[in-house]
């Protein structure tokens, strides 16, 4: 077993952390309702999105108390909510929780302010899973609660948008532990709406989203992907797992973006 440790982080992402307050405030439907409205202004209007697969997350609104997972590419600072926000409703309980950056989104009680009545969750880069925002993330998977991460870790900073890898393994953790419905989605174009040093969103564009097959990853499935693992090998079982969320995604790369081809 791996030892549970605290994870040591600096006195700036420890300011960042102790902003988050996720209990739940009597203006956080309304705050998360309005960003909900913008972002699809800013990519339906402004820009053009075209979905494909939507179906396959509609099928799942019903999961008898399973969680779900979904998982994606990361292009742009605000890929989550400006796709996100196309494809769920206003209604509070039916937004996903998003692990997010604690700097970038709790560096000062503004941001925190809104990101937190976004359902945003704060990691801390390079700290590790064990630190609040990494359980409390598995937990709404295990009450059955829809949750959406980045397995890249970050943006990735390659000049045709592919993929950053190795995937990291808090993707596998989660799958291993709580068990839910996994769902992979590519997209294409968020490069070109959010470049790089970008805050302000730029129109004219267009992105492209494909929603892969979604998979109930119970603990057969999980026994599967890990047969090869030395017993009490966590942290490789957490790998392997990672490994497949990569390669749920690796088609979806190749079908939506035009230089995905030239990675070996």
């Amino acid at each position: 077993m791996i030892e549970e440790t605290v994870p040591r982080i600096g006195v700036n992402e420890a300011r960042a952390v102790a902003r988050w307050r996720p209990a739940r405030r009597w203006y956080h439907p309304a705050l998360a309702a309005l960003v909900i409205l913008g972002s699809k202004t800013i990519m339906g209007r402004l820009n053009t999105l075209t979905i494909e697969g939507r179906e396959r997350l509609d099928a799942l609104s019903e999961r008898d108390g399973r969680g779900l997972l979904t998982f994606s590419n990361h292009v742009s600072m605000f890929d989550d909510p400006l796709l996100t926000a196309n494809f769920t409703s206003a209604r509070y309980d039916d937004i996903r929780w998003v692990a997010s950056d604690a700097i970038n989104f709790f560096g000062s009680w503004w941001k925190a302010w809104v990101f937190t009545a976004g359902k945003c969750v704060p990691v801390v880069r390079g700290a590790g899973m064990g630190q609040d925002g990494f359980y409390f993330l598995r937990d709404k998977l295990a009450e059955g609660a829809w949750v959406h991460i980045f397995p890249e870790g970050g943006r990735t900073r390659d000049a045709q948008a592919l993929m950053r890898t190795p995937f990291k393994s808090g993707i596998g953790r989660l799958i291993d532990e709580a068990h839910p419905i996994a769902l992979p989605f590519y997209h294409y174009g968020m490069q070109k709406v959010l470049p790089v040093g970008s805050v302000r969103p730029r129109a004219g564009n267009c992105v492209a989203l494909r929603f892969g097959e979604p998979t109930a990853c119970d603990e057969a499935l999980v026994d599967d992907l890990t047969s090869t693992v030395e017993a009490g090998d966590e942290q490789r079982r957490w790998e392997q797992i990672a490994n497949w969320a990569y390669a749920q995604l690796r088609p979806l790369e190749l079908a939506l973006n035009p230089h995905a081809g030239t990675r070996l």
